[in-house]
């Protein structure tokens, strides 16, 4: 009886146990190899939407930089087209974009490129 249990018991340490990391460099390597195409799949689905949804005239001047922490930031090349693409984010933009893609894209950060 008192055997069994030391064998369920050693079980469940190993069980329990923490696993070592591989934390040589091929495995950080393609970690960091499937965090990049994660992110690259969220910014090139919101660059696609970005494109059919942008009208012409704004889309040459603006462009999506990055994605990060669910904010698309885009870099505009003056003001008059930060005030244009502001003025069709709060007319849906940001709600049609969220529909399209499958990140989390909380905001749309505009800045005038430098």
């Amino acid at each position: 009886m008192m055997g069994k249990s030391l064998v369920q018991l050693e079980q469940l340490r190993k069980w329990r146990a923490r696993r070592n990391k591989d934390i040589s460099i091929g495995a950080t390597i393609e970690e960091l190899r499937r965090n990049l195409k994660k992110s690259n799949k969220q910014l090139t689905q919101l660059v696609e939407a970005w494109d059919e949804l942008v009208p012409s005239h704004i889309h040459q001047n603006a462009n999506p930089i990055s994605f990060r922490g669910g904010v698309l930031e885009v870099y505009a090349d003056g003001s008059p087209t930060v005030y244009q693409l502001n003025r069709i984010i709060r007319a849906g933009l940001l709600r049609e974009l969220q529909q399209r893609c499958s990140g989390t894209l909380k905001q749309i950060r505009v800045r005038v490129a430098k």
